[in-house]
């Protein structure tokens, strides 16, 4: 049976819990222990969506300053971006487009985007959902109210991704762009 592969990309500020969120789907758990993202990291991800395998290559980008120039190298050939805020940021929510500006400049093809505002489990929230909401929903977005701590939100926010992806039915997710594997030729050369 055909694997299809969706490139995902979590974009965002630094500690607002992008590696957390792909933890939490792959691993069904959460370290307390923050260590920031450098660079980047991969995490596979496989589930089955109306009888299709479905593998997505989630790439975990690093959210300081100085790593995001490097953006434009993970963002490439990507199928979907969630770009995450920290409720209890402001200075994270703030920078939402110009993370989405980041992003549309590497990634000009329509691709499936969510905005997921993090830390649900937290009590000092400052950044207001529905302000967010509106703001996304103006842009063709969806949104989700996520908690990488306690799960909320999280699986559902990747199962939207995964219907989305599955119906809009890419032709380059059959092949997986970021992974793709060649066969070597017989010649030197």
């Amino acid at each position: 049976m055909t694997t299809y592969e969706y490139k995902v990309v979590m974009i965002g500020s630094v500690s607002v819990g992008k590696t957390a969120i792909a933890n939490r789907l792959q691993f069904k758990r959460f370290d307390e222990e923050y260590q920031p993202t450098v660079g980047a990291g991969y995490i596979p991800y496989r589930t089955t969506y109306d009888g299709k395998d479905i593998e997505l290559q989630i790439w975990d980008t690093a959210g300081m300053e100085r790593y995001k120039s490097l953006g434009s190298i993970y963002y490439r050939d990507a199928n979907a971006a969630i770009i995450v805020y920290d409720q209890t940021s402001n200075e994270s929510a703030e920078s939402l487009e110009s993370w989405l500006e980041n992003f549309r400049q590497t990634v000009k093809t329509p691709c499936y985007i969510a905005i997921a505002g993090n830390k649900e489990d937290l009590p000092n929230k400052v950044v207001p959902p529905e302000k967010i909401k509106d703001w996304a929903s103006q842009n063709g977005f969806d949104f989700y109210i996520t908690s990488a701590k306690d799960g909320t939100g999280v699986n559902e926010m990747f199962n939207a991704m995964v219907k989305y992806l599955v119906k809009s039915n890419k032709e380059e997710a059959t092949k997986g762009p970021a992974l793709r594997k060649t066969k070597k030729s017989g010649g030197c050369c």
